[in-house]
């Protein structure tokens, strides 16, 4: 169990776990019960993530300008770097070396793969996130769990003053929390509870921002497109709009941005890959939510269709691939090469918009119809084995295979040739084998939407 202590060397990653588990805490009911709220007995807290008029929490305990209990002292960030253990920076340097990307997605900047190791010196929260997140993928269970309860108990504390909606680092952990608890998922069942992702939900809408910019020039912008790619993942397969608050402005428009210096052509980049990923979160929260007015969804739908396809019209020429072709006797699939993962990604996000628009188009519709597929499922189809063929040619690419993933519920149920359902299960399969990912419930459930379950 966490104390007040100052002495982090004496924390074991292999003693028993505390008797106060946290595994039942609901992290989104804390953060919305929290935000606006104050920790009885401290002074009014303002919006910086530190104290006012400290340079670290362990300073104010003694200089008596601040009141702050000794055992809230390890959840308030750091101004001054504190050391940390030789197993704490190999778990780190693990994060750094093969999971940072995996959040990092569309952003070449790279801020969660280059940031977070030296912001977690100055974050106890971030840090633990991270060693959980590191130790997990790993397989060390042990560690992962100690961690993680380590995070929570902190990450309650913290979320009790309401300077946390304010502080990126606080963000940017419980971001790295989903994705740990999206890796602890039952492969054979796929129940997924969401506490982190509705904690994510909650902070956002407390610190009431109103824009958002998608060349992130932040880690605060860094996590929401994080958290706007995880909000996808579970709409696309729940079929439910995402939990994103779509009054928020993107700005700037990635057409209205210029190169003037050399690092402008990254921004650039970035607000481009970003601007798609935007659009497929529209696209899911408009196929997902439907409003009684039909007129007013077609127009709605001619206005998305028009907006994706605009982007792909526009962005610029760095983002169609190296190469790309097909010879049906390596794969059924498209070979498609790509110079970015960006790019790789973003090509995913455009035909994943493309497909549910086509899936969701408003219209007549036969309850009972011919069992040839009719164009649209034709196109869904063409854009799905694009899809596939570019996740099959980069599998090392991780955002984009959780994209693969999380889209199959759309289109996987037109595959009838036996070759493409083999090819989509073997990516599925190895995905699980090298990154631990959860598709084994998803293979199921392909499989028995086939009838070969």
């Amino acid at each position: 169990m966490l104390s007040g202590s100052r002495d982090r060397d004496s924390w074991s990653y292999r003693e028993e776990a505390s008797s106060n588990s946290t595994s039942g805490i609901d992290i989104s009911t804390i953060a919305q019960q929290s935000a606006g709220k104050l920790v009885q007995g401290l002074q009014q807290a303002s919006t910086s993530p530190f104290l006012s008029g400290v340079t670290s929490p362990r300073s104010s305990r003694n200089s008596g300008r601040v009141a702050i209990p000794a055992d809230l002292s390890f959840a308030l960030p750091y101004r001054e770097a504190f050391p940390i253990t030789r197993e704490e920076a190999r778990l780190v340097h693990y994060y750094k070396q093969h999971l940072g990307r995996w959040l990092d997605g569309v952003c070449p900047a790279r801020q969660f793969t280059i940031r977070i190791p030296t912001e977690v010196k100055h974050c106890p929260i971030l840090l633990q996130a991270t060693i959980c997140f590191a130790a997990h993928h790993s397989n060390d269970k042990v560690t992962a769990s100690l961690a993680y309860q380590r995070c929570i108990t902190l990450l309650i504390e913290r979320l009790s003053l309401q300077s946390a909606t304010h502080d990126e680092k606080t963000l940017c952990a419980i971001v790295i929390l989903r994705f740990y608890e999206q890796l602890t998922v039952p492969s054979k069942s796929g129940s997924d509870r969401e506490q982190h992702l509705a904690g994510s939900a909650a902070i956002l809408r407390a610190s009431q921002i109103d824009c958002i910019d998608p060349t992130v020039p932040t880690l605060r912008e860094a996590s929401f497109w994080v958290y706007v790619r995880q909000c996808l993942y579970n709409a696309t397969i729940d079929q439910q709009p995402p939990n994103i608050n779509f009054s928020l402005r993107i700005e700037p428009d990635p057409t209205s941005l210029h190169e003037s210096h050399p690092l402008d052509h990254l921004r650039l980049e970035t607000a481009w890959a970003n601007q798609i990923t935007w659009h497929c979160a529209c696209v899911t929260n408009f196929c997902f939510d439907e409003t009684p007015d039909r007129h007013q969804r077609m127009a709605k739908w001619e206005a998305m269709w028009q907006d994706v396809q605009s982007w792909h019209n526009k962005r610029p020429l760095t983002f169609d691939p190296i190469w790309s072709g097909h010879d049906p006797n390596q794969s059924v699939f498209p070979t498609i090469y790509f110079a970015a993962e960006w790019h790789l990604i973003s090509f995913g996000y455009y035909h994943i918009c493309c497909m549910l628009l086509l899936a969701f188009k408003p219209g007549p519709r036969f309850v009972i119809r011919n069992v040839r597929a009719n164009p649209s499922e034709l196109k869904i189809l063409e854009h799905a084995y694009a899809l596939c063929g570019s996740c099959k040619c980069a599998p090392d690419v991780v955002a984009a295979l959780i994209t693969l993933c999380h889209t199959v519920f759309v289109w996987a149920p037109l595959f009838t040739d036996p070759r493409a359902r083999a090819e989509l299960i073997e990516i599925l399969s190895d995905f699980e084998k090298k990154e631990r990912w959860p598709t084994a419930w998803i293979v199921d459930a392909v499989k028995r939407e086939w009838g070969t379950g």
